[in-house]
């Protein structure tokens, strides 16, 4: 087996999910595998980690060595920097993790490119297989399950690359799926804009606006400079200006507390979209969602659409800090998969300066969204097309 040196394996999963079973099942199809021994402080079995006292921990803390540290079964369990170059050094390690904030610590705290892998077995079957084991623990091994259905629950946005139910798959051919995984060559970093690209955002606005004029009975050149105001952008800023120009009959807090949770219900993707994402993130890519705006509401719509269901991550410059198009937010976005800039990609969207000249600067392909106008002019992008789902349908077939 052909293996980059900086590969590395994460499988997470609730107790006698069968991870140590997979972890001897790939260590005998290729022992390029090993089981990454964790640093293990407390009472309890020792088999499979690297046992350790109170001052290494403190040792650890202080020197920066630790990417993740949790506590349970009355023991503190360390991933160390020491431990994984170590491993690293001499292969591709398989970590054992139970919580998904340690699949971020090491994802965002240790450089190299992991496959993270979630073992999945009902709660009926954890009981069984831990009682047919022997264990002591059983009832905290049921409650370390319930907590980590409930962990992945809180969890919806994060995303395995690979997922086995171990009731249903044995572990030989689960362990050959994560080596063809390892082995199969990854797709690109498709970044992509959302608002106006991904969802008609300008006919959610249109609606609203409509509707608020209606309601409060106020005519078509109130209305028409409602939306002139809010087409592009709209913002508490935006409201604020508007209700002290128009005179509107809410306050500014009043009219936004309104505006964020009744666009969201007003957005729709533009057809074809989730079809064309779904299929882009089949062929192995990696689809990000890049998008200025305040993150309660983009969040909002991205439930509302759908589309936050079929990406791999998301990120709102209301969250970063950085909007479009300065290259922060686009480094963000990259390695909020686990990717680099350094590495390529596309950037698809609708706005000429946002999208494309920000796109272009980060390095990145670039593909403009028309919906029927002539490019208006500057850096051109790689590709000019009328829909989003046009251009991800050409990103999926030029991997």
């Amino acid at each position: 087996m052909s293996t980059a040196p900086t590969r590395g394996v994460i499988l997470y999963g609730p107790p006698a999910s069968g991870k140590d079973t997979l972890t001897r099942a790939l260590t005998g199809l290729d022992p390029v595998f090993s089981l990454f021994s964790r640093v293990k402080v407390g009472p309890g079995r020792s088999t499979g980690y690297r046992m350790g006292t109170a001052e290494l921990l403190e040792e650890l803390r202080v020197s920066g060595a630790v990417v993740y540290e949790n506590s349970r079964y009355e023991s503190t369990y360390v991933t160390d920097r020491p431990g994984l170059d170590e491993a690293f050094a001499h292969g591709v390690p398989v970590m054992h993790l139970g919580q998904v904030d340690g699949v971020r610590a090491v994802l965002d705290g240790y450089p190299a490119d992991w496959l993270t892998v979630l073992l999945w077995s009902p709660r009926e079957v954890t009981e069984a297989r831990s009682t047919g084991r022997g264990d002591a623990d059983t009832p905290a091994r049921l409650a370390a399950w319930d907590a980590t259905r409930a962990d992945l629950d809180d969890n919806p946005g994060f995303r395995f690359d690979l997922t086995i139910h171990t009731d249903r798959v044995g572990p030989e051919a689960a362990a050959e799926q994560i080596r063809q995984a390892l082995t199969t060559p990854r797709g690109d970093l498709v970044l992509v804009d959302f608002d106006d690209t991904l969802i008609d955002r300008l006919a959610a606005v249109t609606a609203w606006v409509t509707g608020y004029c209606s309601e409060h009975d106020m005519g078509p050149a109130v209305e028409q400079r409602m939306l002139e105001a809010m087409r592009i952008r709209a913002d508490l800023d935006v409201i604020e200006a508007l209700c002290a120009e128009l005179g509107l009959p809410d306050s500014p807090s009043e009219l936004w507390s309104r505006y964020e949770p009744e666009l969201s219900t007003l957005v729709t993707p533009f057809p074809g979209v989730i079809e064309a994402l779904t299929a882009v993130r089949e062929v192995g890519h990696q689809v990000v969602v890049v998008t200025n705006g305040g993150a309660k509401i983009q969040h909002a719509k991205l439930q509302a659409s759908g589309i936050a269901d079929v990406v791999d991550a998301v990120c709102i410059s209301g969250e970063t800090g950085v909007r479009k198009p300065a290259l922060g937010i686009f480094e963000t976005a990259a390695a909020s998969v686990g990717r680099d800039l350094s590495q390529g990609g596309w950037m698809i969207g609708d706005n000429a300066d946002l999208d494309i000249t920000g796109g272009r600067a980060a390095g990145l392909r670039t593909i403009w969204i028309s919906h029927g106008r002539n490019w208006p002019g500057g850096v051109k992008p790689d590709l000019v097309v009328s829909t989003a789902a046009e251009a991800l349908t050409h990103v999926g077939g030029a991997r």
